[in-house]
């Protein structure tokens, strides 16, 4: 098998760099107990980088890329800026439940807006449930306090 040098290559070698640089910050701290869930999510990012900068090297990947239209994203990019914004105000719990109400309804490709905005607001607050339950209870990770909670 021969290694292939591409750009799809030199994207996965970077994003692999940047989980090392983020795995050898959060794994090397004093206080590790409150480190536990950057170092859960920097190990499995590593551990996918690295598999995917494999997979690229060996040229072991279907060519299949669909590219999607930037424009598409923009929304959702705003929205999410405007959650990290009130994340302080809000509080984190508080403000990932609007940001995934909003984000769900505006992509959904359901027609009845009175269907689509049930579905996103049983969509979000399950999810925000279950982000409750793994940082606050599972974890114990502080996350930002607001308003409501």
């Amino acid at each position: 098998m021969s290694i292939t040098l591409n750009r799809r290559f030199l994207v996965a070698l970077l994003v692999a760099l940047i989980a090392v640089a983020m795995f050898r910050v959060s794994y090397f701290q004093e206080n590790s107990e409150a480190y536990l869930f950057p170092i859960i999510v920097s190990a499995v990012m590593l551990g996918m980088s690295l598999l995917s900068l494999v997979r690229e090297a060996f040229s072991l990947c279907v060519d299949d890329f669909q590219p999607f239209p930037f424009v598409r994203l923009i929304p959702a990019l705003v929205m999410m800026a405007g959650g990290v914004a009130l994340v302080e105000t809000l509080g984190m719990y508080t403000t990932a439940f609007l940001v995934l109400c909003m984000v769900s309804f505006w992509y959904s490709s359901q027609e009845d807006s009175r269907r689509r905005f049930l579905h996103s607001l049983v969509f979000a607050a399950g999810f925000s449930v279950f982000m409750y339950l793994l940082f606050s209870v599972m974890l114990n990770v502080q996350v930002p306090r607001g308003l409501i909670i």
